[in-house]
């Protein structure tokens, strides 16, 4: 009896310690998955202008409302998605822009990739506009380029977020930071803007 007892303790306590490392070993590898996913770096955080920051509003029915800037990140006004803004660098590791890497790369780090923007600026009609684009395309006409600019409102000075075509800086859309000004305001067309013939404000 004693015999058998002591070989079903035997067994037991060689299930549990092959059990235990397996167990013991799945948090680390979560977390070690976790790390090599965070060391895609790609580039310098950008900070956004602390005049940039804060909640903005506009009556453009295909822009989430209201649209916040971050200091280092935004919401994004075609989706809503939070993403990074970065000044685009080499990829870790490599001597190549993410625009470089083979289609696979980005194939396989497509989820991460969205989580970011890169970031430029352009001069246009004479404003200077910082355009964020995927970071993954060399071609800035995917973007979207933005400028914050004071205008003369009724008499006051109020900031104004203008959103343009990263080609040619026309206006597409513009935003404010109330909503009585965007409820006045959302289809008026600044002087000293040129605007888009297609407006979708």
């Amino acid at each position: 009896m004693s015999k058998k007892i002591t070989a079903l303790i035997a067994i037991a306590s060689l299930t549990l310690s092959l059990g235990v490392p397996i167990k013991a070993n799945e948090p680390l590898t979560v977390k070690a998955a976790q790390n090599q996913k965070s060391q895609l770096r790609l580039g310098q955080q950008f900070k956004f202008p602390k005049t940039w920051r804060g909640k903005w509003f506009s009556n453009n029915n295909l822009t989430p409302s209201p649209m916040f800037i971050h200091k280092t990140a935004f919401n994004t006004p075609w989706a809503n998605d939070y993403v990074k803004v970065v000044k685009t660098s080499f990829v870790k590791g490599t001597r190549k822009y993410p625009w470089q890497m083979p289609n696979a790369w980005k194939q396989s780090n497509k989820d991460e990739l969205a989580k970011y923007m890169r970031v430029t600026s352009k001069k246009i009609n004479g404003n200077k506009w910082i355009i964020l684009s995927p970071v993954q395309e060399k071609s800035l006409k995917n973007g979207y380029a933005f400028i914050v600019k004071k205008e003369s409102i009724a008499g006051k000075n109020h900031k104004v977020l203008f959103q343009g075509n990263p080609e040619n800086g026309l206006v597409i859309n513009q935003y404010f930071k109330s909503k009585t000004l965007t409820n006045k305001y959302s289809a008026y067309e600044f002087k000293n803007m040129k605007y888009s013939k297609i407006n979708p404000r």
